[in-house]
């Protein structure tokens, strides 16, 4: 494997350190990331940094990533513009040896209607159907509004790459 000069500055810290902080590709397989951020959107370029970072880390194409990106955003402007009392948004990233789950959730009182109406066939459906692989699933999860998706590793619209 190819060492970064990020991964080269990791390894030396941990030498130092007298401890192993340095995680390789496969080690990161069922290893959620997990980040929280305000319910606005100008923070949401963050979720979208990280969702790169952990993708680029499992060797998925500029592509691939790019997808990822647009998707994360998408769905959190759905989360945001769908549901009215919402304070943070949370999204979790889980490797796998296919590819990454995200999921997407939003966090604070979460009374209004989800799913929203009309939603399966509107713009952010489709695009979202679009850059992942599968149907993006539109649920509650421990009653907040949540966004599941997948995309596989190597897979371009769903065929093997």
């Amino acid at each position: 494997m190819r060492l970064t000069s990020c991964d080269r500055r990791l390894r030396a810290a941990s030498a130092r350190a007298g401890r192993i902080v340095y995680v390789r590709v496969k080690e990161l397989f069922g290893l959620p990331v997990t980040i929280t951020i305000p319910a606005q959107p100008e923070f949401v370029h963050i979720l979208r940094s990280v969702a790169a970072g952990v993708a680029a880390r499992l060797d998925y194409s500029f592509d691939e990533i790019d997808d990822l990106r647009i998707a994360l955003d998408e769905a959190c402007a759905e989360l945001l513009r769908s549901v009215p009392e919402v304070e943070a948004l949370t999204v979790r990233l889980i490797p796998n040896e296919h590819g990454l789950e995200l999921i997407a959730r939003a966090e604070g009182s979460a009374d209004g209607e989800w799913p929203p109406p009309r939603l399966e066939g509107s713009l952010a459906w489709q695009v979202l159907s679009a850059l992942v692989d599968g149907e993006p699933a539109f649920v509650r999860e421990q009653g907040k509004p949540t966004v599941r998706m997948s995309k596989r590793i190597g897979w371009s619209n769903g065929d093997p790459g």
